[in-house]
């Protein structure tokens, strides 16, 4: 079974919420897909302007299909496209050995206010790794773009946890280079203390004609405490289940507070 998350950022607040989950069992032809809301969605409706996303209307349902959903469907490029195999290679993906779920939290970065994201997988020792294209180019001065042309694939990058709950990625030399994914910090850090001591991250890869967004990849790795798995362990991540959600007035389309 492979596990894919869904996160939204509340546009007016910039809080980000996990709000869905999407199995695949790709040991049966067809593959079988079953999408779920999240209980993060729940909170992302009391504290911020939520919804149903298209296709899903009922948070306390869950949804089977034989084909992947529209919705991520439509997060996938076009097979037809010339530019295909130069993109997939970009995320460091092979054009022959091709899978949709793979291209889907690995290009799926913020678009519409969503994002996409693989499941925080420890092994029995609790050591885990995942790759991320590097966050906030378009932010960082010039001279930290340059930077990231000289690294070398495997070069030592340091990680350091921000007051903002981000986690920061600086050469061993100090130049700040950008951020991991902001959901990260509930693997590492949860109570005010870090659950892997050991988190390291290192160059994967460098695309230096590839647009900023996927510019630099990083892996990152740690060893989170024996028995821990966040994503089955942390609240904001269960599915929700026949559960009455009452919904804030909606700012865009004017939508009256209701409850399912």
């Amino acid at each position: 079974m492979t596990t894919l998350y869904l996160a939204w950022q509340d546009a007016e607040s910039r809080r980000w919420f996990p709000v869905g989950r999407l199995n695949a069992d790709e040991n049966v032809d067809p593959t079988k897909y079953e999408f779920s809301y999240l209980d993060g969605a729940r909170k992302a409706c009391e504290s911020a302007a939520f919804f149903e996303i298209p296709g899903f209307p009922e948070m306390a349902e869950s949804y089977q299909s034989s084909r992947l959903f529209p919705f991520f469907q439509n997060r996938l490029m076009n097979l037809r496209r010339p530019d295909r195999a130069e993109y997939l290679r970009q995320l460091g993906l092979d054009v022959d050995n091709w899978n949709p779920l793979v291209e889907l939290t690995a290009s799926a970065r913020y678009r519409d206010n969503f994002e996409m994201f693989r499941a925080i997988e420890p092994d029995a020792d609790g050591r885990f790794t995942a790759r991320f294209a590097l966050y906030g180019l378009r932010h960082t001065n010039p001279d930290a773009i340059r930077r990231i042309e000289s690294l070398a694939v495997g070069e030592r990058l340091g990680a350091v946890l921000e007051p903002d709950d981000e986690i920061r990625v600086y050469t061993q030399d100090g130049c700040n280079l950008g951020l991991l994914p902001r959901y990260l910090v509930d693997t590492v850090h949860q109570d005010g203390a870090w659950e892997t001591p050991d988190i390291k991250a290192t160059v994967a890869q460098v695309n230096l004609d590839g647009p900023l967004s996927h510019r630099l990849l990083v892996d990152f790795s740690g060893k989170l405490r024996p028995g821990f798995r966040p994503m089955e362990h942390l609240p904001q991540y269960q599915p929700i289940r026949n559960v009455a959600l009452t919904y804030p007035v909606n700012k865009s389309s004017g939508r009256n507070a209701d409850t399912v």
